[in-house]
């Protein structure tokens, strides 16, 4: 048991860290390829926020409902999956000609993928319970070295190649993702007896009166959605942002860009397994707390950063913040979890990420419009801090299996 989920977490984590490689590689030159596209002017923030979002709608839907069926069918499917949907889908993308068929693709996507939480859910349900926030901490480590490489890959091979060849070569990451899953993982899976009792929609029926009937796991998720709803509504502008602190004659726009999301990976990746390592050792309120305000805190001040340099060290320590609530609320919704339905805790979990995927880049596109480039930082950083405020409802210490 010990040598099958170390060797599997292995192979996720290697095929985790190519994925989010990918995905990383071309979200911060998405409002340059709108623009590529053929929009201009205010109609670029409003389209670079429904861009990014659109993943998201279509995710929110249907994540609950992978994650009910890797309950009934398992996890390593699941994983595959999102690897080779991703890949089909994301290489489409490099061909769109107009901006509408991009953001339907993007829609497709959202449907089809969903890489962190399926492996999530498989890493989760395969590790020791005393291990998981420790575990999931360093999953967290390869996604957020993903974030970190794929946009300096991304951007390099923009500014020298062009945007299209940024999401052919995303395929082909995601291809080899998949192919590691399908060969080293190893999965031995028994549903549980009530999981296969009764309909698909009635299960989800019976999970979602769960969640919404007051439970703990519920109040997990709408901390969740708060706290990442705040980073998101910087997301679709911030490269904007970068347009309009560097000098107009530069050409490195997508490399600029990227080192941002670069230098938050790094962080977040440095500080994910240590403070999921905490977590698990002196209980994870209070580092819930400390990171939603800090993270609120970097975001406000990158939005009145007066050059480049300031907003890349607000982005330093917001990727700090970062890494400390995701590793440590994956770990709460672990154990959390009835057992055999880690798939559909983690899919719930899927549909808050998406919820404020979806909500937050929506709302930041349409406050850069009507308002400033700045605006969506500043709302972002406040509804940050503020979740910090339902964290004091949770317990102080993770709960036991």
């Amino acid at each position: 048991m010990n040598r099958t989920w170390r060797r599997n977490l292995r192979a996720v984590w290697a095929a985790e860290l190519l994925a989010i490689m990918g995905f990383a590689a071309f979200m911060p030159i998405l409002p340059y390829y709108v623009q590529h596209l053929g929009v201009e002017g205010d109609a670029v923030t409003t389209w670079s926020g429904m861009v990014s979002s659109a993943p998201a709608f279509a995710m929110a839907f249907m994540g609950p409902l992978w994650g009910a069926l890797s309950d009934r069918y398992g996890r390593k499917v699941m994983v595959e999956r999102a690897m080779f949907g991703g890949c089909l889908v994301i290489l489409f993308m490099g061909f769109a000609r107009t901006v509408e068929q991009l953001a339907l693709l993007r829609f497709i996507q959202g449907g089809l993928t969903g890489t962190v939480a399926a492996s999530t859910t498989l890493v989760a349900s395969d590790t020791p319970q005393e291990r998981l926030g420790e575990t999931l901490g360093q999953l967290q480590l390869a996604i957020f070295l993903g974030q970190s490489l794929g946009p300096l890959f991304g951007g390099f091979v923009a500014d020298q190649l062009g945007y299209r060849p940024v999401f052919w070569l995303t395929a082909v990451l995601l291809l080899l993702g998949g192919i590691l899953i399908t060969v080293f993982v190893k999965e031995t899976f028994t549903p549980a007896v009530d999981v296969e009792s009764g309909s698909l929609l009635g299960r989800l029926r019976q999970d979602f009166a769960f969640v919404l009937g007051g439970s703990l796991l519920g109040l997990v998720l709408l901390v969740r959605f708060a706290l990442r709803v705040g980073i998101r509504m910087s997301t679709p502008v911030q490269p904007l942002l970068v347009q309009e602190l560097l000098p107009q004659e530069t050409t490195l726009l997508g490399s600029a860009s990227g080192l941002l999301t670069t230098v938050s990976g790094v962080t977040a990746a440095v500080a994910a397994p240590v403070l999921g390592r905490l977590a698990d050792r002196r209980g994870g309120r209070w580092i819930l707390v400390v990171c939603g305000i800090v993270g609120g805190m970097c975001l406000i001040l990158q939005g009145v950063a007066a050059n480049y340099m300031l907003l890349a060290i607000w982005q330093a320590f917001l990727g700090i913040a970062t890494g400390g609530t995701l590793a440590t609320i994956s770990a709460y919704v672990g154990r959390l979890a009835p057992e055999g339905r880690s798939g559909t805790a983690y899919g719930l979990d899927t549909l808050a990420v998406s919820l404020s995927n979806a909500s937050g880049p929506f709302a930041g596109g349409w406050l850069a419009r009507w308002f400033s480039l700045q605006t969506p930082f500043l709302v972002g950083g406040g509804v940050m801090a503020l979740a910090s405020v339902l964290v004091l409802r949770l317990p102080r210490e993770l709960p036991s299996s």
